[in-house]
């Protein structure tokens, strides 16, 4: 082989390793991205609403089965609960596709944040539906304190998670979110998930393989 023929090679293999995306997170059970944006109405930005407060959508995790919503998403996500206390499991958090040990310091983010629905039309709620928003198991996710904290109450334009393989399941979940309980989407934040789930679609043979490492 010459030796041009083997850096276009070695060019292609580097190119391949730094465009190709993670596995994806699946959940069958959600809707595609498609799907569910006609469902969403589109706003030109975030507006800031003045009042925000945690405590506007209650003064903390409802009751569930015996426990409350935050032992129940824990549930969910592997951990085994007693006595309403996690004794054991591990889980894979969503954002950051690392293992989450469920006994640690695991927290639950709101995937669509609490101060973001505030300004985009829950500041006009009903306090009985803040709470129910508050504690939909739609909208929550077990996560690390850190990937949590950096999420804060940023929208896809501001983050994304860091495991690019889940970048389109946050935004489809995000979108159902939204569909469900009929809050707005800024348009950039659109953009950004539209881009995250094109980015999840990856042809197999864009190189042409064969024309490449033809003799």
């Amino acid at each position: 082989m010459r030796p041009f023929r083997i850096y276009l090679l070695l060019l292609i293999c580097v190119t391949v390793i730094l465009v190709l995306p993670s596995p994806q997170r699946e959940d069958p059970a959600l809707p595609t991205l498609d799907a569910l944006l006609p469902h969403v109405e589109e706003v030109p930005q975030r507006p800031r609403v003045l009042g925000y407060d945690r405590d506007m959508f209650g003064p903390g995790w409802a009751p569930s089965a015996g426990c409350t919503v935050r032992e129940a998403t824990l549930a969910d996500a592997g951990g085994v609960l007693h006595d309403c206390r996690v004794t054991a499991g591990t889980g894979t958090d969503p954002y950051t596709g690392d293992v989450l040990d469920l006994r640690g310091e695991v927290e639950i983010d709101h995937i669509f944040p609490l101060s973001a629905a505030w300004d985009l039309g829950a500041y006009g709620w009903e306090r009985e539906r803040r709470e129910a928003f508050a504690n939909d198991p739609l909208n929550l996710a077990a996560t690390s304190r850190t990937a949590n904290r950096e999420k804060s109450d940023h929208l896809p334009t501001g983050w994304q998670p860091t495991e690019r393989g889940s970048r389109c399941w946050y935004a489809r979940r995000l979108a159902l979110v939204a569909a469900t309980h009929e809050l707005p989407l800024p348009a950039g934040d659109i953009r950004a998930m539209r881009k995250a789930c094109r980015m999840s679609i990856f042809p197999r043979d864009w190189l042409g393989w064969s024309m490449v490492l033809r003799p």
